[in-house]
């Protein structure tokens, strides 16, 4: 079994393999905060003031929306143990919503739709159209349940367990997602019958900037791996890994300014 020392050669030795099979998976040790306010509430305000149609109630409409928005990424990141990075380098509002596109979460369209729409009702103190106020609205409804439900998909794959069939060998692969650490840990263990076992191991932390793009890489594999481990659509699976290979740039979403 070849050496694995890098992102790239997980990446590449999921691609050689010609059958997957779901093995098993366990919860995680995800601990959701609990905020006097939540996403929902402030959704629900904004609601209630843009059916009032009131220059007041679009007003705060906005700042609700701004909320609820800022209220969801927060909870999200503190979950996953992110989000005292953002606070340490004192990261922008892009930088998060960023690294929601980096990880896969949301196409980056939508998230530069959603912070020009967030900066042109914030910044430039005038009405929003009924419009623009209603697809806001709908953006930011969006993120929230979107953030909810891969949220809920991390909390019930803390580790997940695939067998991989690479010609007439059998490996034993183990992902976990290593909350405390703000890491992800994979273990590969050939299982063939009547050869030695071979083991090797990557763990992929986030400590400093330049553990950045194999981090974002990482929680990528990670994720796609669940919705494989739910859905086993192997061709389509490694059509969206492959993509980790063509992407060779530096993350900028945590970056400081």
């Amino acid at each position: 079994m070849e050496s694995i020392t890098e992102v790239k050669d997980m990446v590449q030795f999921i691609l050689r393999t010609d059958e997957i099979d779901s093995e098993s998976s366990s919860s995680s040790d995800i601990s959701v905060p609990v905020y006097d306010i939540s996403a929902e509430e402030f959704l629900g305000f904004a609601e209630n003031a843009i059916s009032s149609e009131t220059k007041e109630g679009i007003v705060n409409a906005v700042s609700n929306l701004k909320r609820a928005l800022d209220c969801e990424m927060d909870m999200f990141f503190e979950s996953i143990n992110i989000k005292r990075i953002f606070d340490k380098k004192n990261l922008k509002f892009e930088n998060k919503t960023k690294f929601l596109a980096d990880i896969g979460l949301f196409p980056i369209r939508t998230i530069n739709k959603l912070n020009f729409m967030r900066n042109k009702l914030e910044h430039e103190y005038k009405i929003p159209e009924i419009y623009e106020l209603h697809t806001y609205y709908e953006l930011v409804w969006s993120v929230v349940k979107i953030l909810d439900l891969y949220l809920e998909l991390l909390y019930k794959n803390g580790e997940i367990n695939l067998e991989l069939y690479i010609e007439n060998n059998v490996y034993y692969l183990t992902m976990k997602h290593d909350i405390k650490e703000c890491a992800f840990e994979f273990e590969i263990i050939n299982w063939t019958k009547e050869k030695e076992r071979e083991e090797r191991r990557l763990n992929v932390c986030l400590k400093n900037q330049k553990d950045a793009n194999d981090f974002i890489k990482a929680f990528n594999i990670y994720l796609l791996s669940i919705q494989y481990f739910d859905y086993r659509n192997l061709n389509l699976y490694k059509k969206k890994i492959k993509k980790l290979l063509n992407d060779n740039g530096a993350p900028d979403s945590l970056k400081g300014r």
